[in-house]
């Protein structure tokens, strides 16, 4: 229990609390591909991805230890994701 009396908040709650966030980050996959394939604006690419890679690290920093838990959840729940991860780590 925490300080406050009440439960730790669960993995999967905050991410249920962050999927906004990564909703963004699905649509402005989409708009990164579509000034890939213009050659007029992939010129602005680069700066681009940078000033998105610092935005988006600047809003999923608060939910980054409890996205990392549930990604953990995850892994553990399914198994073919369970397998590709007891691959990486025997190496076998």
């Amino acid at each position: 229990m925490s300080k406050n009396g009440q439960l730790p908040s669960v993995p999967v709650d905050d991410y249920f609390e962050a999927r906004p966030l990564l909703r963004h980050v699905r649509v402005m996959e989409q708009v990164m591909a579509w000034v890939d394939e213009d050659p007029k604006t992939r010129a602005f690419l680069s700066a681009m991805h940078c000033a998105y890679m610092d935005i988006l690290g600047r809003e999923l920093a608060p939910h980054a230890l409890t996205l990392a838990l549930a990604i953990t959840e995850l892994e553990d729940a399914v198994p073919e994701i369970a397998a590709l991860v007891e691959i990486e780590r025997t190496g076998e």
